[in-house]
């Protein structure tokens, strides 16, 4: 018979960083923390955190750091690391590079990350400018569209990004609220289109907004809300921490519950009957508009079929589980790859970058600088931008 959590179990088969590295089964101090990537925009990053400060950034307020306390004091041992690497002003395109091309800070890039969250609700919820202005436009399935097009692909490229190595555990955070549109059904469309993804992949959903929405929404308590921004204040981070908390402890529980149950029950999930344990390859068809009912079984066995393909071709078969702890080689097919951010990658690591490599080369650089203008979130960004035209810089 199928195993009634299935996805926690499928979810549990990708885990196997959650056993110690030298002994099987058990726990110990000397482990490493578990690594979790965090990515997300402002809000991720603390933006307007702290009450009565106006910044861009607040890391040390910002619920990540928040979580990665809570979890370590419950523990009273460093069980978890998290890496924030949130960006202000971007969406889930960003972090889809930053996974695919082993943007990782270099102690994370070594080894990769064990955890893989997902936190741009906020961001991807917001209406394409192009209707924004349109009373015409559909904006809850336009919403709901870009949604689901941006979270997959990052879903993809994370599952995937360890090649032949167990995939990171793969979770999306909806930390969103609102204020970006009229429409209700158009500010639950993100998590709308993540609890589609999540059941689709065997992914880890947590919606901040379903344990506050009635008391903010229906009640008029903006303790956890901000009604006229997308940013809230330090209450709001304290809960999303807890909220996460509370759901990581409740899939652990289950899975606890999940293994009992197959070892007492000899109940076997399906995913045991495919290649999935065995080739970390695997990754469902997308979940698009154009997937008919009718394709389905045919989709997800031409899938598997291009698993196992890329399972020969990448020599995944001669892997052994030592490999697991081994320094992975370099992800970036580029020279060096960076996402310019404040408190980052930011102009003056950009000056230095251009200089050295133009004095290596011998190229001069003409007509271009770094753009340093972080007054608004959207429009103004640290960048390389050009100050001349074509003709001026020959």
């Amino acid at each position: 018979a199928e195993h009634p959590f299935n996805i926690v179990i499928s979810a549990s088969l990708r885990s196997s960083y959650l056993q110690s590295s030298t002994e099987a089964n058990s726990r110990s101090r000397n482990n490493p923390p578990l690594r979790i990537a965090l990515f997300g925009g402002s809000v991720t990053i603390g933006r307007g955190c702290e009450a009565g400060k106006r910044s861009m950034q607040n890391f040390n307020c910002a619920w990540p750091m928040r979580l990665q306390l809570l979890i370590n004091q419950f523990f009273d041992m460093d069980l978890v690391k998290v890496y924030n690497l949130g960006v202000g002003g971007t969406n889930s395109g960003v972090a889809t590079n930053m996974v695919k091309y082993w943007m990782y800070p270099t102690e994370l890039a070594k080894v990769g990350p064990d955890v893989v969250v997902n936190s741009y609700s906020t961001n991807d919820s917001l209406p394409p400018w192009d209707l924004k202005d349109d009373p015409n436009a559909d904006l809850v399935t336009a919403v709901l569209d870009q949604a689901r097009n941006g979270l997959q692909q990052f879903i993809r490229a994370a599952l995937t990004s360890n090649r032949c190595r167990v995939p990171p555990l793969v979770v999306h955070v909806d930390d969103y609220l609102g204020p970006q549109q009229v429409f209700l059904l158009g500010e639950m469309s993100y998590n709308t289109a993540m609890l589609q993804l999540a059941k689709w992949y065997d992914t880890f959903a947590i919606s901040y907004g379903e344990v506050v929405r009635d008391i903010s929404w229906l009640e008029g308590d903006f303790t956890f809300f901000n009604k006229n921004d997308v940013h809230f204040s330090n209450w709001a981070h304290q809960t999303i921490a807890w909220s996460i908390g509370f759901a990581s402890l409740e899939l652990l529980s289950t899975f606890c519950d999940d293994e009992f149950a197959r070892a007492v029950y000899n109940f076997t999930s399906t995913a045991e009957h495919n290649m999935i344990p065995n080739n970390h390859l695997y990754l469902p068809p997308p979940l698009t508009r154009e997937l008919l009912r009718k394709d389905v079984e045919e989709k997800h066995a031409e899938a598997l079929i291009s698993a196992q393909e890329s399972y020969v071709a990448m020599g995944c078969s001669n892997k052994t589980a030592g490999d697991d702890d081994n320094e992975l080689e370099d992800r970036s097919p580029c020279i060096v790859s960076w996402i310019a951010t404040p408190g980052g990658y930011g102009a003056p690591q950009i000056s230095h970058f251009m200089d050295r490599h133009s004095k290596n080369s011998g190229v001069p650089i003409r007509g271009w600088k770094t753009e340093n203008q972080l007054a608004e979130g959207w429009g103004n960004k640290i960048g390389w931008v050009a100050t001349q035209s074509d003709e001026q810089q020959r």
